[in-house]
């Protein structure tokens, strides 16, 4: 057995690397504020997106993290459709509620009128149907895509010819005889920013360990109707908050760099993370490993890691410091997805492990993703496991 093995075995076994360090007050009030009004979302309406840039700027700054790029920020653009303004449904006279009733859709076209016979200048149809068809009627038709499943918004990064709407069928009227609406969206090019913070290793500067989450959600809707995106990420966000915070610290200075990531624009489309992977402020060959964060703001089934079938030693390293410390309920083995993060780095061939927790949190891109709906039900396994994994990392070569 050689020597390090040793004393992985060693560390594993007969006592914790370090003390975690977590602090779970720190983290909940960085997802209660992240997931605030403040920030409208951390979208492309009121600048939320940017607000929470700042902020997160300056507490890399407060915890005495190095800046990397300028003011600890890297710009990138990116064109997107945003709902700015008024906005409103009425069928058959009766308001519907944006965010319950109905969505504008993420690529509509603006406009407003009113319809007292729709017929062909409202076109109604199941969502799961393709709407393209339509787009070559002229003029296109108002188009009101129905659906029973819950209502989930995305970033429109494209416009449609059509103003179009997606509406709950439950809130439908069984003959449609007028139909009253109004979106104001605006389709531009927008800045956004990665923030990027470093904590220099003792004893190996040159080399890297990235941990990281995306700070941006879906904003705002309208002028009344935010998306908070607690869980999605504000929670990852704060977890990697939390880590610089333990690491700053002169006790459990790593002896590899670590940099830490907070990225704009993931739910454009990973838009932030791949411009990082085209364009890196280190070599992406002196990075060892990646860690993203999503989604930590429930735990009571466990976490789940992607990428895991890539890299066994460094799961089995999980599964087994878990049963040995944390005891959270399982440890699933993913393999590699295209939904978040890592994977502008798994393409470029940088190791890289998506780590986001199971149970307790069923809110999704809606309304109803807020901060005291999350029970951080295992945030200190959740940390404490991830802390020791960074440790871990040092000694390894992938």
């Amino acid at each position: 057995m050689t020597w390090w093995r040793s004393k992985i075995l060693l560390l594993l076994f007969c006592c914790p690397l370090f003390s975690s360090g977590q602090d779970r007050s720190y983290a909940k009030s960085w997802v209660d504020t992240l997931a605030s009004d403040t920030f409208a979302g951390r979208g492309y309406v009121d600048n939320g997106q940017q607000l929470a840039a700042d902020a997160i700027a300056r507490e890399f700054y407060r915890l005495g993290l190095e800046s990397i790029g300028k003011d600890y920020k890297q710009w990138f653009s990116l064109e997107v459709n945003s709902f700015p303004d008024t906005l409103g449904l009425k069928l058959n006279g009766k308001l519907l509620h944006p965010g319950t009733h109905y969505l504008a859709h993420p690529m509509s076209q603006p406009g407003s009128g009113t319809k007292a016979r729709p017929g062909k200048t409202v076109q109604v149809v199941k969502r799961e149907e393709t709407a393209r068809q339509l787009a070559h009627q002229s003029p296109p038709p108002v188009l009101i895509e129905t659906t029973s499943q819950p209502l989930i918004w995305s970033v429109g990064r494209d416009v449609h010819r059509q103003v179009r709407f997606i509406v709950q069928d439950s809130v439908m009227p069984k003959k449609l005889r007028r139909v009253d609406y109004i979106i104001n969206s605006t389709f531009s090019e927008q800045q956004q920013a990665n923030v990027v913070g470093l904590i220099r290793g003792s004893r190996q500067p040159d080399s890297f360990l990235v941990i990281c989450a995306h700070y941006d959600h879906l904003g705002k809707m309208g002028t009344q109707t935010m998306f908070p995106g607690a869980h999605d990420n504000a929670s990852g966000t704060a977890m990697v908050l939390d880590l610089a915070r333990h690491f700053s610290q002169p006790e459990t200075r790593p002896e590899y760099s670590l940099l830490f990531i907070a990225f704009g624009a993931e739910e454009a489309g990973l838009v932030g993370s791949r411009f990082f992977a085209e364009n890196p402020l280190v070599p992406l060959s002196n990075i060892r490993f990646v860690v993203n964060l999503d989604l930590l703001g429930g735990g009571s089934e466990g976490l789940t890691v992607v990428n895991a079938t890539s890299h066994p030693d460094a799961y089995d390293f999980l599964v087994t410091r878990n049963a040995s410390r944390y005891q959270l309920p399982k440890i699933v083995a993913r393999e590699n997805t295209q939904n978040s993060d890592h994977y502008p780095f798994t393409r470029k061939k940088v190791p890289a492990f998506f780590l986001y927790t199971l149970g307790d949190v069923t809110a999704y891109h809606n309304i109803y993703d807020t901060a005291d709906m999350l029970p951080f039900s295992r945030y200190e396994a959740v940390f404490g496991l991830i802390a020791d994994f960074a440790t871990y990392l040092q000694g390894r070569e992938y």
